[in-house]
């Protein structure tokens, strides 16, 4: 993660070797620093339950 704002998080993934910038955007604007955590946490989880 290279930065997080209310509205969403900048990554980086590698393609094919390459460094590639990704902006992913939340699904609302985060109030304060429990929201983001939450927000977080909840992203997680849907991830897990996707890559099953």
């Amino acid at each position: 993660m290279l930065a997080i704002d209310s509205e969403g998080m900048d990554l980086t993934a590698q393609v094919n070797g390459e460094a590639v910038p990704i902006r992913i955007q939340f699904d609302h604007v985060l109030a304060d620093a429990e929201d983001a955590h939450h927000t977080l946490i909840a992203m997680v989880k849907q991830a897990r339950v996707k890559a099953k």
